[in-house]
């Protein structure tokens, strides 16, 4: 089974990818797959953390499809796990699809904690995360998401989702 797990940055997702591997589940980051890209030239560029508002807003984070369907077709099952503004491109590549879901405030929590990942310290980013927040899970809920919330302790969201599974 192939299952896209999602959410904005902060959302756990990580966090629990290392633990399904950690389990003997085959998981990955989809920032392997990902890079970011210029939106009026289409040029793959390098992200600075502290980046600016403008540099945000003509810039995304995409997923190369095509690498995702060759890394897809190598694994019988296999969890993808994070975001990129094209998910619609490949959302119908997975059998399941999960969204992850916090509120705000948890969300800026857990990015100013984290120590293996600068990305939402700076105001432009943080800015961008919580506002792409509404479009995605309205975006995940229609193509039939189902929704974990990550308002609690990470051993039993992981519980949740492999229970899902």
């Amino acid at each position: 089974m192939k299952v896209y797990l999602t959410g904005i940055s902060g959302t756990g997702k990580s966090s629990i990818v290392r633990e399904l591997v950690s389990k003997g589940i085959n998981a990955i980051d989809i920032d392997e797959l990902s890079h970011w890209e210029n939106k009026h030239t289409g040029l793959r560029t390098g992200w600075e953390p502290g980046s600016s508002e403008e540099w945000h807003d003509s810039h995304v984070w995409v997923c190369d499809v095509e690498r995702l369907k060759e890394c897809l077709a190598k694994h019988k099952d296999l969890v993808v796990a994070g975001f990129a503004s094209n998910y619609l491109d490949f959302l119908n590549l997975f059998d399941k699809s999960v969204l992850l879901e916090g509120s705000p405030e948890t969300i800026l929590v857990r990015i100013d904690s984290r120590l293996d990942n600068d990305f939402g310290k700076h105001p432009a980013e943080r800015k961008r995360i919580l506002d792409s927040q509404k479009d995605l899970e309205e975006g995940m809920l229609k193509g039939g998401a189902f929704t974990l919330n990550v308002e609690r302790p990470l051993e039993e969201v992981v519980a949740d989702f492999l229970e899902y599974l």
